[in-house]
């Protein structure tokens, strides 16, 4: 267990530092790039992430569960690289049709061929490998030094508009640099193999069964972004984007614990621990629930006033589409728990596949109807339909890992405080004459001492076991020091 607390450690730091990034460069890229850039960028964007989807397929997710059931060193590189040679046999083919569709694509082509080290860089990730290892350190510390310099390379190049290849381009070889890096730690652990075709091949069949579920999720994330383009405009994309970008910053935390589990719970399925599994099922469930529900509804109080400084005047239309979007937060922590950390792990992803195909179907139809008269707002409810479908089957069939009673139960207490602290944050904080950066601040406060507050009326024991071990872990080190 503490390794798994050390691994979510390392893990969260690199999502604050995911967080914080966003948090100082978007207000000066919506600003410097202005709502089409933005918006012409995220399209962009979009187009690519298809092709890097077929990239990678879903060897991020398998492999590091393949990784981490590996006994000795000899079965683990034999292991890595049968799984990495299929990787790079479609990457390369991939490529070879990206560089097809970039001489046929008739606009934004610089920016297309910008992102060819985008696409470099989905073939040298490797992080699967670490992740499988629970060697988080590594990958955390390596990508926090590329996020750094990253956001030191766009304060001091791009300038305004006119600088948009120039951020694509950086944001792409900052991407490409932080994969190739880890090879440095790679080549030094493993040793090199003569792999068979049998050792490939084996892989191929489950690989495309969990890519199923990950096409699906891209369809109703990539390709509805790029329906919205066609037909309402790049401006609107930009809005959409902007929005699901302050909701991934947000779910990251949450969705940290899922890489950290899945490889362990990989482990305990292989022998069998059943009653462990279930142990670990409930801690992140706990987690997901105490820290999703207030995360939206604090979202969807402080919006009106965020919207205004973060983004800028020229944003006023992400109210509506960040406000609708932020329950996505809770489903998205739901379908962590009961798709990849149980399903997945579990070995039941044709069962994780039918949840997140019926999710997409669900989506691309509401997508349809919805995106001409509503444009973003359409997209956005097309998004929520297909996160909250995917998260209640995906619990549907988990249901003998998880107690529905005791669920429900935390649920309404989560839900209870939640609520008061939305009312605390809407009606309390216009009562301070200040200004709209500090009020964010006024407000996050706010909101954290309410619901702090109703959990400690509520006597909830995860919160009170989270204090006891943060207690022991301050004497610990009081100890240790002296």
């Amino acid at each position: 267990m503490n390794k798994l607390i050390s691994n979510y450690l390392f893990t969260l730091s690199y999502q604050i530092l995911i967080m914080i990034t966003p948090l100082i460069t978007i207000p000066y890229v919506s600003r410097v790039l202005q709502p089409e850039g933005v918006g012409i960028d995220a399209y962009v964007t979009s187009v690519v992430q298809l092709f890097i989807l077929f990239s990678v397929l879903s060897i991020p997710l398998y492999g590091s569960k393949q990784i981490a059931i590996q006994s000795d060193n000899h079965a683990l590189s034999k292991e890595f690289f049968s799984i990495f040679i299929i990787q790079a046999t479609v990457s390369i083919f991939v490529m070879i049709c990206y560089i097809v569709f970039l001489f046929a694509s008739g606009n934004h082509k610089a920016l297309y061929l910008a992102n060819v080290l985008s696409i470099l860089a989905s073939t040298l990730d490797i992080s699967w490998y670490f992740i499988g290892k629970e060697q988080i350190k590594k990958t955390t510390l390596r990508n926090l030094a590329v996020k750094i310099l990253g956001i030191g390379l766009i304060f001091a190049f791009v300038r305004d508009d006119e600088d948009l290849l120039l951020f694509v381009f950086l944001n792409a070889i900052t991407l490409f640099v932080g994969q190739l890096i880890m090879w440095v730690p790679l080549l030094k652990e493993l040793k090199f193999l003569k792999v068979g075709k049998g050792d490939i091949t084996k892989h191929v069949k489950p690989i495309l069964i969990l890519f199923i579920p990950q096409l699906m999720i891209q369809i109703y994330v990539i390709v509805n972004r790029i329906i919205l383009g066609n037909v309402s405009g790049e401006t609107e994309v930009g809005f959409y984007a902007q929005s699901n970008k302050i909701i991934r910053l947000v779910q990251g935390i949450v969705t940290s614990i899922g890489i950290i589990f899945l490889p362990r719970m990989a482990t305990e399925f292989l022998n069998q621990n059943i009653g462990t599994i279930k142990k670990y099922i409930s801690i992140s469930l706990q987690f997901v629930l105490i820290t999703t529900i207030p995360m939206t509804f604090g979202l969807i109080a402080i919006t009106p006033n965020f919207v205004n400084w973060f983004f800028g005047a020229d944003y006023i239309e992400v109210n509506q589409v960040l406000m609708i979007m932020s329950p996505v937060i809770i489903f998205v922590g739901l379908a962590n728990v009961f798709g990849i950390q149980t399903l997945i792990a579990t070995d039941q992803q044709n069962k994780y596949s039918i949840s997140i195909a019926f999710g997409a179907i669900c989506s691309l139809i509401v997508n349809f109807l919805l995106v001409k008269p509503l444009a973003a707002t359409g997209t956005t409810i097309a998004l929520l339909v297909a996160e909250g479908v995917g998260a209640v089957m995906s619990m549907y069939f988990a249901r003998k890992y998880f107690n529905l009673k005791s669920l429900s139960i935390s649920f309404l207490k989560y839900l209870s405080a939640s609520l008061v602290m939305f009312f605390a944050i809407y009606y309390i904080s216009p009562l301070f004459n200040v200004s709209s950066i500090t009020m964010t601040i006024v407000q996050i406060l706010i909101g954290t001492v309410v619901y702090l507050t109703g959990l400690v009326l509520f006597k909830d024991s995860y919160l009170f076991m989270i204090l006891d071990k943060l207690r022991k872990s301050i004497k610990r080190s009081k100890v240790l020091q002296s």
